[in-house]
C-alpha cells in the first residue's frame, strides 16, 4: 500500500514529507484558482463516486494486494510549495484519511508537522479549518459523528459552515469514518502502516 496515491509509485505521505521525490517540498498548497474540494458533496453521483472510491481503498489496505494506482498528481513546485494542478479532490480526501487513521491510532500529535504541511489557499477559512484539525485533534465536542463532534468543537467558527469545502470536508470525514468503523484498533494501526511505509 505504500504507492497509494499516484502511478509514479509514490504515497501521498511520501509527497508530503518529502521524501523520495526530487525537489524537496515544504508544503502542499491547494491554489486559489482550484475549484472547491467536491468528493464531499451530497448529490447522488458524487456519494457514488465517494462510495467507490473509498471501498477501493479500504479494500486495497485490508488486502494488501498490489498498490492502489491513483493516477498522477501534477502541479507547480515553486520555493518547495506545491501547488496541483490535478489531483486536488484525491490529494484532500488521501489528507482526510491519514489524519482520522492517525486520529484513531492516536498518531496525530507526533505527525503534527507533517499534516501542517497541507493547506488551502482558496478560502482563509478553508486554511483554517484545515491547521485547527490538526492542532485540535483533542478538543472535540459533542456528536454521533466524528463531523458532528467536529462542528460542536469550540474552535469551531459558525461562519466556516459556509465554506462550501468545509462542508464537504465533514461529510467525506463522516464517510470515512462510516468505512472503517468496524475496524478494531490493531487493524487501524496496520492500516497507518501501510499508509505511511517509505
Amino acid at each position: 500500500m505504500s504507492d497509494v496515491i499516484t502511478g509514479s509509485g509514490i504515497s501521498f505521505w511520501q509527497l508530503i514529507e518529502s521524501n523520495k521525490i526530487e525537489l524537496p517540498i515544504n508544503r502542499i498548497e491547494i491554489p486559489i484558482i482550484q475549484r472547491d474540494y467536491a468528493q464531499g458533496r451530497d448529490d447522488d453521483k458524487t456519494k457514488k463516486i465517494r462510495n467507490g472510491f473509498l471501498s477501493s481503498i479500504i479494500n486495497t489496505l485490508e488486502n494488501e494486494s498490489s498498490p492502489l494506482e491513483l493516477d498522477f498528481v501534477y502541479g507547480n513546485v515553486k520555493n518547495n510549495v506545491l501547488q496541483p494542478l490535478d489531483g486536488q479532490q484525491r490529494l484532500t480526501t488521501l489528507f482526510l484519511l491519514h489524519w482520522i487513521i492517525a486520529l484513531k491510532t492516536k498518531k496525530l500529535l507526533d505527525n503534527e508537522s507533517t499534516f501542517l504541511k497541507f493547506t488551502y489557499e482558496t478560502r482563509i477559512s478553508s486554511r483554517e479549518f484545515c491547521n485547527a484539525l490538526v492542532k485540535n485533534w483533542n478538543e472535540l465536542g459533542e456528536g454521533e459523528t466524528l463531523g458532528e463532534k467536529i462542528s460542536d468543537s469550540k474552535w469551531f467558527f459558525l461562519s466556516w459552515k459556509k465554506d462550501p469545502t468545509i462542508k464537504a470536508m465533514l461529510t467525506m470525514i463522516d464517510a470515512i469514518e462510516e468505512k472503517i468503523k468496524s475496524k478494531e484498533i490493531e487493524e487501524l494501526n496496520d492500516f497507518w502502516q501501510k499508509l505511511t511505509i517509505d
